[in-house]
């Protein structure tokens, strides 16, 4: 336990380093305040969702919601990466010692588990004390079921990743990118009914009191129905209190079972290669690497990097956002019949899956892209003066934009046929000009992407610390620099989105007007982009 005090104590004093130079008050009181308002935020929330619930809900979605809000800290925890933790603890330090690697893995994973629970109790401790108070036992059973669930998730993840067949890495790409299709269209298919039925109440009563009536008619009725299927469902699944507790307790034994099976080295596992092809279309730019040595050595690395994918290599051309986007266009493209709006959609989405395809590029690469080779060699860095950052970032994008060149193409072009298929092959001339549009921003997604990295390298090499860093993201404050640099950029998502989403279900653009809306949108990304792959001037 004293261990995991100390760990989390020191994850805790690093999240807050940033925000540390600019408090009045000590470290220790600076992390008593933020803890505090945590514990505070969460306790409101919780209180609220508790107290004024009867007047909005039923019991059943009053328990639904406490319990997501439980569990849903937790998933982040399973999601981390197998290389995050290995930096983060210092595995390679520690597998020096006469244990086992695997032993000294699974010590980590369970040190990590515990750590994670103490930092994020902020988060789902309130929402599973309510739950108890406001339901009693029934409630607590959802609890300890809860964190069944998110233990046995936690333990399969990470024995997923450390399994070493090819046939267990296909299966997780697999079920990822299937997850992300079922999403999208879930989403889509619970909005689309109602964006539907608002179309026609807007055409037949305008934005009036009248609208108002006929929406929250709807809306009562849409709820009746759902309450009587919960209603049905729980009777012909009736689960008692003790059967729930069992059920987490399967879970609880199964985790225990598989905890043994996690393995810690990658070393025997059977590597993937990057298709022959590819690695032909990156062999072009050898004439190029002459001019520059750091994108030679760029290059050297990538050659003998691919050969060495922990991923299969068409994970690189299908991403999850691409998966999703389809998943979503399932039941939106076959409602649309504007091609105004069909542009937009296009617009939007293959931005989308551009800047998804990029960062898994960057992900299979962390060596070359998130600055990793370079961070080891600080000390050559600190010795040339100047040091040739402009050279640096060059060779980057060069190779990141060669690179990521023919899994866009492929991974829009999938996009493209989902388009031709949904809406008809007559509509297509629509997609062409999305994607015509969009080609002039691909080297600002590329240097985008490889900004923050390339930011916190620099920060870290002016610094003239002897850091102990693997990567700018172990940087403690990264993801505050992060938050900075794609603060317009998430804005003009989220505005877009929600402009979007208000003028479909309010009618506010018709027809034609909804072109000038892509071209607005168009205009703002190329303004976002080129403000973001500015800041190798400013260095």
């Amino acid at each position: 336990m004293r261990l995991v005090w100390l760990w989390y104590l020191q994850k805790q004093r690093s999240s807050i380093a940033p925000l540390q130079r600019k408090s009045p008050f000590s470290p220790r009181t600076t992390l008593l305040l933020l803890e505090a308002t945590k514990w505070l935020i969460s306790s409101a929330l919780v209180a609220v969702i508790c107290f004024r619930s009867t007047m909005m809900f039923r019991p059943v979605v009053t328990m639904l919601i406490l319990f997501f809000l439980s569990v849903g800290p937790l998933i982040g925890v399973s999601l981390e990466s197998k290389e995050a933790l290995e930096r983060r603890y210092h595995f390679d330090y520690l597998r020096l010692s006469s244990v086992r690697d695997d032993h000294v893995w699974r010590r980590l994973l369970g040190l990590h588990y515990a750590v994670s629970l103490l930092r994020l109790s902020p988060l789902f401790l309130p929402p599973s004390v309510g739950l108890i108070a406001k339901f009693g036992v029934v409630g607590a059973v959802w609890v300890w079921l809860g964190q069944a669930m998110m233990l046995l998730l936690y333990v399969i993840s990470h024995m997923m990743r450390g399994s070493t067949t090819r046939a267990a890495r296909v299966c997780s790409a697999l079920f990822f990118r299937m997850a992300s299709l079922a999403l999208g269209y879930a989403v889509l298919a619970a909005i689309m009914p109602l964006l539907q039925l608002s179309r026609q109440a807007v055409r037949m009563y305008g934005l009036s009191l009248s609208y108002l009536a006929h929406m929250d008619d709807y809306v009562a009725h849409w709820q009746q129905q759902f309450y009587q299927r919960m209603a049905h469902l729980g009777e012909g699944w009736s689960f008692s209190s003790t059967a729930l507790s069992l059920v987490g307790a399967g879970f609880v034994l199964l985790a225990l079972l598989c905890f043994p099976f996690l393995r810690a080295s990658h070393s025997s596992k059977a590597m993937d290669k990057l298709y022959s092809w590819q690695l032909r279309a990156i062999e072009v730019l050898a004439v190029r690497g002459t001019n520059n040595a750091i994108l030679y050595k760029d290059l050297c690395l990538f050659m003998r990097k691919a050969k060495e994918l922990a991923k299969p290599p068409w994970t690189l051309f299908l991403p999850g956002e691409l998966f999703l986007v389809a998943g979503a266009n399932l039941p939106l493209l076959a409602a649309v019949h504007n091609g105004a709006i069909l542009l937009f959609l296009f617009l939007f989405e293959v931005y989308l899956v551009m800047t998804g395809t990029l960062r898994a590029m960057t992900d299979a690469f962390p060596d070359i892209f998130q600055f990793e080779s370079e961070m080891e060699r600080l000390l050559v860095f600190r010795l040339l003066s100047p040091p040739p950052l402009g050279s640096l970032i060059e060779a980057k994008w060069t190779l990141l934009e060669r690179l990521g060149s023919y899994p866009c193409l492929i991974a829009c072009g999938w996009l493209f046929i989902e388009y031709i298929g949904l809406s008809g092959v007559h509509r297509g001339v629509w997609a062409v000009i999305g994607a015509i549009l969009m080609l002039p921003a691909y080297p600002f997604v590329v240097k985008r992407i490889l900004r923050t990295d390339y930011e916190v390298f620099c920060l870290v090499l002016a610094s003239g610390e002897q850091a102990a860093l693997t990567s700018p993201r172990d940087y403690a404050g990264y993801m505050l620099i992060a938050a900075g640099n794609h603060s317009f950029h998430r804005l003009l998502i989220y505005i877009t989105i929600f402009s979007s989403l208000v003028s479909a279900f309010f009618m506010l653009l018709k027809g034609w007007s909804w072109a000038w809306y892509s071209g607005l949108f168009v205009v703002m990304l190329y303004l976002v982009l080129w403000h973001s792959s500015r800041y190798a001037r400013r260095m």
